[in-house]
This record gives structure tokens, C-alpha cells and sequence, in this order.
């Protein structure tokens, strides 16, 4: 039997080839202390020489062991830039496979600028949103002047080509009501949003066309509607109006409900919309939820929004598209709930996970709009991609629940984020469409600090890097037709450009890709 030594390096011969297989086997020969081809006999006569003597073999041997050393140090060296270069070559070959890949289920968009209206070329995005009620238009940040563009341009497509008719921000459920009640009243959009739009919406130049968009069609039949579903209320119009609305809509239809409870209610209300430091002691806290039960009662939970104000009457037999929805009972019962949320956030009484008890609210307030404000109107979501995600198991086993919509009325559970789009999905189901948005390189702004955060260039093997490699500018995936090669686990960005491995098609229906970031620029700071 060969020893262990022979066996390992039969296949290096072939390698290093006959002119070194003599040095080798003498080596081996040298460290097991016997002769290779005369095992079976006694001494240490070497049969072609004649010569004896151990110590001739030991000064022979040290000699050829010193060239083996020699040779094998030149010869790794060798070996080792060897398989560097095949390295380097098979990730470029894998890359460039995967580019190739990708190449075929990709659509090349020509634009992200919303003045350019022939829209030839989101053809790929009209094929993959099919007959789906709901988009959903995600987001890397909350600060990419980019992206604002290029969501811009594919709202004025789906408003004009695909029908949709109502636009929902990831902002103030009740903020952005009162916005929209008010421009109908003759204020213009632009002013309206400050200070009750999230701030980096409502003060970014690249938001301006949309505001411009919307502003322009108000006199139009299928005018684009504008509608919040955050379930915080951290706007202006919360903080000073939203009372006074809901106060007013009380007094006619359940004037009983105004006494001191009503008042403390308010109060406590109103104070913690303006701080997450701010703690009720615990009797305001035992009025504060017997009075969000008792509203919850009277307003009931499956309303449906009116005509005009305070008209609860069908016309023509049907519920008609809600007019004002400060006249909605049950408008006002998703705002109690939205209260009812942030206030169990702030003061820290939530179990599990946090941010998935605000996320459950927000998909709730959508598909209230969805199906009693809004019913049979096509819907487009703006919001950042994290919230909405329809699926985050791929991402490992710490969100191993992270699929499942969140069951039951307990404010929390798992500890497992649980995104608005679990939600939203399992709810619409095909009838809802997720786009990611993601780039391979640039900047955007922080939205916490407004300082300019840079994004390297993506690897070669990450989903943006490979579709860097494909010399498009901007262009669109639908995931949904992917191949299995892209439903396998890839590296790509879910939120702030941090690289993440997951199964995309998972997370997202499609992606829109934008070769080059650039940051918003602020008009008020």
C-alpha cells in the first residue's frame, strides 16, 4: 500500500511532470527511512552504484531535499498566482453569466425626467403590473432626488396610461385628509405640504413636478387624489387641527361623547403627538383607553366613507367615492386606532416588535382607503422599500416569521420586524405589485441630518453591479418572471444601500434600478 505522502501528490505529477517525479519519490523514500524499490531486502545497498553507507545516503538526500525545496518554493509560487488568475476569471465569468442572465428579463428605460411623457418605454413596467390594483413604489432612502424623479414619472404613467387615481404617501393618515380637503378648497399643494407631508417630501425640489402634476389635473375628470396612511401623527395639521375636525364631526353625530373624558383624551392626545418623551401619568392613562374604547363603539370599525360632508345617505343606491373623509365615521375610527397605535409605542407598553405594530396600522389605514374611501380606484403607494417588503424570511432565520401578517389584537408578539407589505399582500394578493428601487453608485441625503452619505460602487456579483455591467442607465426587472438563477440567494440592497443576501423575488414584485444616485436638494431645511 502506498503511503499517505505517494497518494497526495500522484496527481501533482502530472503537474509538475517526470523531470522532478525522481527528486519526489527520493524525498518520500528519505522520510519514511526506507527504500522505495528494494523494501524487501535487508541494509541500504543501492543496486545501480554499489555504494553502502548510511551517512552517503543522509549528504545525498539532504542535498536533493534542499533542491526539492528550492523547486517547490518556485514551483508554489507559480501555483498560487495560477489560481489567483483562474479566480479572478471564474468570478468574472459568473458575473458576466449573471449580466447575460439578467439582460434577458431586463427592460431598459430611457427616462427617470417627469417632463419626458412619451412612456414607450415603460412598456416592460405596464406588462408587469398587469390588471394589479395597488403599486407599491419603494425607496433605498428618504433622501434621493433621484428616485423622487423617477417615482414621479412612473405616477404620471400610471395616472394617465394605467388609470390609477389615487396617490397614498407614507405620511399622516389624518395630515394628509385635511391637505387634500383643503387644496380641493382652492389652496395650492406645494403650500400645503409643508409642515404636514413628511419634511422631505414636502421640502424637495424634485418633489415639485408632482406637486405641479397634481395641482394642474384638479380641474380634470379622473383628477390624481392625494391620501396618507402613516399611522403617526407628527404633522402640523394633527397637532392643531385634527381635533378640532374630529370635535366638530362628534358634536353632530354623537354629541354625548364631548365631556371631560373627551377633554383629558385630547389632551393627552395632542401632547404626544409632539413627543415620544412625553409619559401619561396612570390614571390619564386608564380615561385615555376607556375613551379610545368607548369611540371605537360608537364609530363603529366597518363604516364606509360618505358623500358630502355628513351626508349618510347611498346615492343612486351605492356608496359613492368619499367626497370628505373628516365626514367618515369611519375614517375617524382608523384614526383613533392610529392614536391608539402611536400612543402604545410611545409610551413603550408594546410587546415584540416595535416598528411591526406601526407597520400593521399603516396597512390597515391602506386598505381602509382601499376599500371604503376609495373602492374599485386603482391605488399607487409611496414609501420606503423596507415598509413595503411582502416577504423577509430569506433574509435568515431572525425573521423567520416575518412572512406571516400579524394575527390577532395584541399590540406586538415576535420579536421579528413585520413590514406594512406582509400585510398588504397577503390581503391583495396578485392585485398588488411591490417595486423596489435600488442604484450601483452615487449619493443621497440622510434625512436625519441632511449630511450627504456616499454609495461605492456595487460588487460585480450583487444585483446592482451586474446591472451596472449591462450599460443601462435605468431599467426595470419584473421579478415575477425571473428565472430560477435570480430566485436563488443574491446580494443586493434593501434599505440605505447596505448589502443584504436574500432571495429578491421574495421581497419584491420588480425593481427599478437607477445606475447613479443623487441626493434631494432642500428647499426649506
Amino acid at each position: 500500500m502506498r503511503s499517505f505522502q505517494e497518494k497526495g501528490i500522484s496527481s501533482f505529477f502530472q503537474l509538475v511532470g517526470q523531470k522532478w517525479k525522481r527528486l519526489i519519490k527520493r524525498a518520500i523514500w528519505f522520510l519514511n527511512r526506507r527504500p522505495l524499490s528494494h523494501r524487501g531486502k535487508k541494509g541500504w545497498m543501492n543496486s545501480r552504484n554499489g555504494m553502502c553507507g548510511r551517512m552517503h545516503y543522509i549528504q545525498v538526500d539532504s542535498v536533493t531535499i534542499l533542491k526539492i525545496l528550492k523547486f517547490m518554493r518556485h514551483f508554489w509560487s507559480k501555483i498560487f498566482l495560477l489560481t489567483a488568475v483562474i479566480s479572478f476569471q471564474m468570478v468574472a465569468a459568473c458575473a458576466q453569466e449573471g449580466r447575460n442572465s439578467l439582460k434577458k428579463y431586463v427592460s431598459p428605460v430611457r427616462s427617470i425626467d417627469p417632463a419626458d411623457t412619451d412612456f414607450s418605454d415603460l412598456a416592460g413596467l405596464k406588462t408587469a403590473i398587469g390588471d394589479a390594483r395597488v403599486v407599491l413604489l419603494g425607496e433605498q432612502t428618504h433622501g434621493e432626488g433621484s428616485t423622487f424623479l423617477a417615482k414621479t414619472r412612473i405616477i404620471k404613467f400610471l395616472h394617465e396610461k394605467l388609470g390609477f387615481e389615487v396617490l397614498a404617501f407614507e405620511s399622516g393618515f389624518y395630515d394628509c385628509a385635511r391637505i387634500w380637503e383643503n387644496v380641493k378648497s382652492g389652496n395650492r399643494l406645494s403650500d400645503e405640504v409643508i409642515g404636514s407631508l413628511f419634511y422631505m417630501y414636502a421640502t424637495s425640489k424634485q418633489m415639485q413636478p408632482l406637486f405641479d402634476y397634481i395641482q394642474s389635473g384638479l380641474r380634470q375628470d379622473h383628477s390624481l387624489i392625494v391620501a396618507g396612511f402613516e399611522s403617526q401623527h407628527s404633522g402640523v395639521k394633527a397637532k392643531t387641527d385634527l381635533f378640532v375636525d374630529f370635535e366638530r364631526f362628534l358634536k353632530r353625530s354623537h354629541p354625548e361623547m364631548i365631556d371631560s373624558a373627551w377633554k383629558l383624551f385630547r389632551q393627552v392626545s395632542v401632547a404626544t403627538f409632539g413627543s415620544r418623551d412625553y409619559k401619561p401619568g396612570e390614571g390619564e392613562k386608564g380615561i385615555f383607553f376607556r375613551e379610545i374604547l368607548a369611540l371605537k363603539q360608537v364609530l363603529g370599525d366597518d363604516k364606509p366613507a360618505r358623500g358630502k360632508l355628513g351626508d349618510d345617505k347611498p346615492v343612486g343606491g351605492e356608496l359613492p367615492v368619499v367626497d370628505s373623509l373628516t365626514g367618515s365615521a369611519g375614517f375617524w375610527y382608523r384614526v383613533v386606532c392610529s392614536i391608539e397605535s402611536q400612543a402604545l409605542r410611545y409610551w413603550q407598553m408594546v410587546t415584540g416588535n416595535e416598528v411591526s405594530v406601526r407597520d400593521l396600522q399603516m396597512a390597515k389605514n391602506l386598505i381602509w382607503l382601499a376599500e371604503k374611501a376609495y373602492p374599485g380606484k386603482k391605488i399607487i403607494v409611496w414609501a420606503h422599500n423596507v415598509h413595503i417588503s411582502k416577504r423577509l424570511t430569506s433574509f435568515g432565520p431572525d425573521l423567520a416569521e416575518a412572512s406571516k401578517p400579524p394575527s390577532g389584537k395584541a399590540p406586538g408578539g415576535s420579536d421579528a420586524f413585520v413590514p406594512m407589505g406582509v400585510t398588504i399582500h397577503s390581503y391583495f394578493g396578485a392585485r398588488a405589485y411591490h417595486i423596489g428601487f435600488s442604484g450601483s453608485e452615487g449619493s443621497y441625503m440622510d434625512y436625519v441630518d441632511s449630511h450627504i452619505i456616499s454609495v461605492a460602487p456595487k460588487t460585480g456579483n450583487s444585483v446592482e453591479g451586474m446591472l451596472a455591467g449591462t450599460g443601462y442607465a435605468y431599467a426595470f426587472i419584473n421579478y415575477r418572471l425571473s428565472p430560477g438563477a435570480l430566485r436563488q440567494k443574491q446580494q443586493a440592497s434593501w434599505a440605505d444601500y447596505m448589502d443584504k443576501e436574500g432571495r429578491w423575488p421574495d421581497v419584491f414584485d420588480g425593481l427599478f434600478f437607477i445606475k447613479k444616485i443623487f441626493p434631494v436638494d432642500r428647499t426649506i431645511k
